[in-house]
């Protein structure tokens, strides 16, 4: 065992004892009643509300945000009765209190003009969040959906994205991104606690829900329809990750689980890695894969060594630098050995701590934190295949990537309030994962260059983002007027050191003579080689974002205006340097050439001693101005919205609409490809109208119409004409400078019923036209396919339909009480038309990364005597364009690259422990389908990535 698997163990079992030998002295036997106070029509919150218990002195006020919380209940049954200026007092009965915990009731007040009579209710306990945010989403002013932590909880998501995939109308791709309504990630935005945050994908508009671990998440919201409060930069959805508030009540958690994976665990020598670093196991490299520190700066320095290192008139020991520079990269890191993956390998752990402290009256400090870890290791079965323009395959190849993950999460919420009518709060999120990836792919090339391959590479990747924000609320003057401010700092890194790839090749003619043949490096004999066959790839990606915010509420009777005020300036560096190994114009030793064929060893091919000017390795660089870029995106906002409430014809009706102003200036400065400059410098000034309308037909039904015009701006990697070779997926990709945004008309309706907490049912259909819809799109380059990005032409349309169902089994038949059933299905079609078969001829498709419909169904079975949880979670999306064939290039029908549909299935059982221990069994992709894509009928690509079991244990103090 090595030093640091010693001091974790140790560190753990310290941990466990701490928690074992004081929790007598933490726990309490008191309970609490805690919650949301709520406007019927307008779903805002209540501030300063009373809420007391009724045959006891106990009681509390709603704060800045209409929460509440009752303390010191001795375990039993109460009575709230919660009452406000202006609206008809609520009881609520029958709330039943367990020792040392919490029941959450949301309370819906209805102004005094639409009842006559105090309201009564029956409250249902809610063991989660759920109910509390269906309560919520009932009262909004938009179409929305979401998912609470409790439901997290019981399901084997390990990350935020994994969670996402249960919500409706939503699909996940590559396990990281979320394509919503049947559009790509492109189309949708995300915030953390409100605020934008940055993208850790080079290549992506999209934010990568794999960093995020869902233990930091309170809950998560995918708002569907636009309202001017809310960032007008989105289509598909704007996702809003949410992280704890305010604490009720101190609790301390620690968690651990190990897990299995079928394609590697306890098989022999399966998982493939290539040597790193002394602290991989905390997601960076400590430099083992970085430059040398005296490596020149740039492509012209490493030029002017190299020249004058074999001109023999050279006085400056050009010679001697150049080799000791080459000699001084890790040749070991080339290597790729193989070891067993043992259960105990894949290990996470958790530590949380929540606390409120008493300051004075109605004044209360809170603190929430956090931390994760996770150490995982998967392998994937795959196969990568690719078609000419007439459809015919020249490049077929098979393989395994064999990937070491590490995520490390860390969260600190601070909030202070100040009586029930000012709130501050500094929010922090820390996360860090690193994905250290062994690639060996084999294959042949039968069109271009008639080529049998080995492949190799070792791709190690490293991810940063820290979001921080202090943000306020305050409730002034008599008529409770609310000023919401914000401002928060987002950053985020990627860092790729040492990208090593190397291809070994064999003429594909002298295999089939004799399978004997050696594969040889496919060393490009040009003085500057070629990084895609034999090289080292370096990147380097930072992004920065500064956004200050401020809302006015102002609430004029039953009506309310909103006014507020945006500012973001998102600014970008991106850097890439690509280190090529060149041979000598007359060619190499002979003790060298007898090594040249050993692809198993390539340490020993490229040894160190094994780089010498006159007749070995040399090393080059092949970058180019084009690799690297700057951009910069500044964002002011301003709008105006008003909710107003109002009876006609007798009908309870909801207004809500008003109009957004964004007027955004984005720049960036590269190079093309001949080095000739490009300069991006876009400015536009938006005005982004929305319109919602409610019927509140009755305490349980709405039904909501809404119009409104939204955009997607291009982002930085899809102006930059940065060229990259993907090795894995075989694809060179690039940007577009000539993008401009695309405007989307959006239309939504949809009825919603509430027939008790925690229950719904909905349906609704939405239409949406893009005017320049921006899509990804490949075409063939000989050896090679592309990837870029363009306009397309005309006007896109995206069109579906929504169905939610979420039920309590035991309304149907009562021995089913201890069900619950949460069901969704969207159904959607798109269209888009394109020029197309190299004919001029018009193509009428369906949008990038639209499936025709999407199914979650989530079981939930709850025994209240052993309080046992079993959950089942299925989810499958239809047949998907997953990449736009360029039009004009291919000749065969339907070019486009499909995602084929995939079931999958996930189960978990949770099992309490005395009151404190709880154990869990997850299984993730049970059914263990294939992610197969094809292309004109065939396959193209195929991911097999096996099934995870993992079994946990937590022990929580409260």
């Amino acid at each position: 065992m090595d030093f640091h698997l010693q001091r974790k163990t140790v560190t753990t079992v310290f941990i466990i004892f701490l928690i074992i030998f004081f929790s007598p002295l933490l726990r309490a036997n008191t309970g609490s009643i805690t919650g949301k106070v709520i406007d019927s029509e307008s779903g805002s919150p209540l501030r300063s509300a009373t809420i007391m218990v009724k045959d006891t002195k106990l009681g509390a006020f709603s704060d800045v945000k209409g929460e509440y919380k009752v303390r010191n209940l001795k375990p039993g049954v109460y009575s709230l009765k919660v009452s406000y200026v202006g609206y008809l007092p609520k009881e609520i009965e029958n709330i039943e209190v367990p020792s040392s915990q919490e029941v959450n009731i949301t309370v819906v007040l209805q102004p005094e003009s639409r009842m006559t009579e105090e309201v009564i209710v029956d409250a249902v306990r809610s063991n989660d969040n759920q109910a509390a945010i269906l309560a919520i989403r009932k009262n909004a002013s938009n179409v929305s959906d979401g998912i609470g932590i409790e439901e997290i909880k019981k399901l084997p998501d390990s990350d935020a994205g994994q969670s996402l995939k249960r919500v409706t109308g939503v699909t996940l791709v590559d396990n990281k991104f979320i394509y919503i309504r049947g559009v790509s990630e492109r189309y949708s935005n995300t915030t953390l606690n409100g605020a934008a945050v940055t993208t850790t994908e080079p290549d992506k508009k999209a934010f990568s829900y794999d960093i995020f671990p869902s233990d930091l998440l309170e809950n998560i919201s995918v708002v569907k329809s636009f309202t001017p409060d809310l960032p007008g930069n989105f289509a598909g959805g704007l996702v809003q990750l949410n992280t704890t508030n305010f604490p009720d009540k101190f609790s301390l958690k620690f968690s651990t689980s190990t897990s299995f994976n079928t394609n590697v665990t306890g098989k022999s020598d399966a998982f493939i890695y290539s040597p790193g670093g002394s602290t991989d196991w905390l997601g960076f490299d400590d430099g083992t894969r970085a430059l040398p520190a005296d490596f020149p700066a740039n492509r012209r320095e490493i030029d002017h060594l190299r020249t004058s290192s074999y001109n023999p008139y050279d006085t400056t020991g050009a010679k001697e630098k150049y080799e000791a520079l080459a000699r001084k990269f890790n040749a070991k890191l080339w290597r790729q050995d193989r070891k067993t993956i043992h259960p105990l390998d894949n290990r996470s752990f958790s530590l949380s701590f929540s606390n409120a402290y008493d300051l004075a009256e109605d004044s209360r400090f809170g603190i929430v934190s956090s931390l994760n870890y996770g150490n995982s290791y998967s392998l994937n079965f795959l196969e990568r295949n690719r078609l000419t323009a007439s459809g015919s395959e020249f490049y077929l190849a098979n393989g395994t990537v064999a990937t070491r993950s590490v995520n490390i999460g860390g969260l600190l919420n601070l909030a202070l309030k100040l009586g029930p009518d000012h709130q501050i709060g500094f929010k922090n999120v820390y996360s860090r994962s690193a994905d250290d990836e062994a690639t060996q792919l084999e294959g042949q090339d039968v069109a271009y260059q008639f080529l049998d391959y080995k492949n190799f590479s070792s791709h190690y990747t490293q991810k940063e983002l820290y979001s921080t924000q202090i943000n306020g609320d305050h409730n002034v003057f008599s008529n409770n007027t609310l000023i919401e401010w914000r401002f928060g700092y987002s950053k985020s890194n990627r860092d790729e050191p040492d990208y090593r790839r190397i291809r070994f090749a064999r003429q594909l003619a002298d295999a089939q003579e004799n399978p004997f043949t050696p594969y040889s490096p496919e060393i490009v004999y040009t003085e500057y080689g070629d990084g895609a066959r034999v090289g080292r790839f370096y990147s380097d990606l930072n992004d920065n974002i500064f956004s200050g915010a401020l809302n006015l509420t102002i609430p004029l009777g039953q009506m309310k205006i909103k006014v507020g005020a945006l500012t973001e300036n998102n600014e970008r560096d991106f850097n890439a340097r690509s280190i090529t190994i060149i041979t000598p114009p007359q060619g190499l030793a002979d003790d060298i050439d007898s090594i040249l064929y050993d692809y198993k060893n390539p340490d020993r091919i490229f040894a160190p001693e094994n780089f010498r000017v006159e007749d070995g390795f040399r090393i080059s660089e092949d970058s180019k101005l084009m690799d690297s870029y700057s951009a910069s995106e500044s964002l002011w906002a301003f709008y105006f919205m008003l909710d107003f409430p109002f009876k006609a014809f007798n009908q309870d009706l909801r207004f809500i609409g008003g109009v957004r102003f964004e007027n955004s200036h984005q720049t960036l400065n590269s190079y093309m490809i001949n080095d000739e400059k490009v300069e991006v410098n876009n400015i536009n000034k938006d005005f982004l109208p929305s319109l919602n309308l409610i019927w509140k037909a009755n305490e349980l039904t709405n039904l909501r119409l809404s119009y409104s015009k939204t955009l997607t701006r291009p982002t930085f990697r899809e102006y930059a004409p940065f060229a990259f070779f993907d090795f894995l997926t075989q694809f060179l990709v690039r940007g577009n400078p000539s993008l401009v945004r695309s405007l989307i008309e959006n239309f939504d309706l949809r009825y919603e019923l509430f027939p008790q907490a925690g229950e719904v049912f909905s349906v609704g259909v939405f239409y949406k036209t893009f005017e320049n819809a921006i899509e990804e799109t490949i075409f063939p380059q000989q050896s090679e396919i592309s990837r870029t990005y363009d306009n397309a032409k005309g006007i896109a349309r995206n069109y579906g339909l929504e169905f939610e169902l979420r039920k309590n089994l035991g309304t149907i038949l009562s021995f089913l009480s201890d069900f619950t059933i949460n069901l969704n299905l969207a159904l959607i079609k798109s269209e888009i038309t394109v020029l197309q078969g190299g004919k001029g001829t018009e193509d009428t498709r369906s949008m990038w990364g639209q499936s025709p419909y999407t199914f979650n169904l989530g079981l939930f079975y709850y025994n209240p005597d052993w309080k046992t949880s079993l959950n089942i979670g299925y989810n499958i999306y239809g047949k998907r364009i997953i990449q736009v064939a360029q039009q004009g290039i291919y000749t065969f029908k339907d070019p486009h690259i499909y995602e084929l549909p995939r079931n999958m299935l996930d189960f978990s059982v949770i099992q309490p422990l005395f009151s404190n221990m709880e154990l869990k069994l997850s299984i993730k992709n049970l059914l263990n389908e294939k992610t197969i894509y094809q292309q004109g009928g065939k396959t193209v690509d195929f991911n097999d990535y096996g099934t995870d079991i993992s079994f946990g244990i937590s022990y929580k103090i409260q």
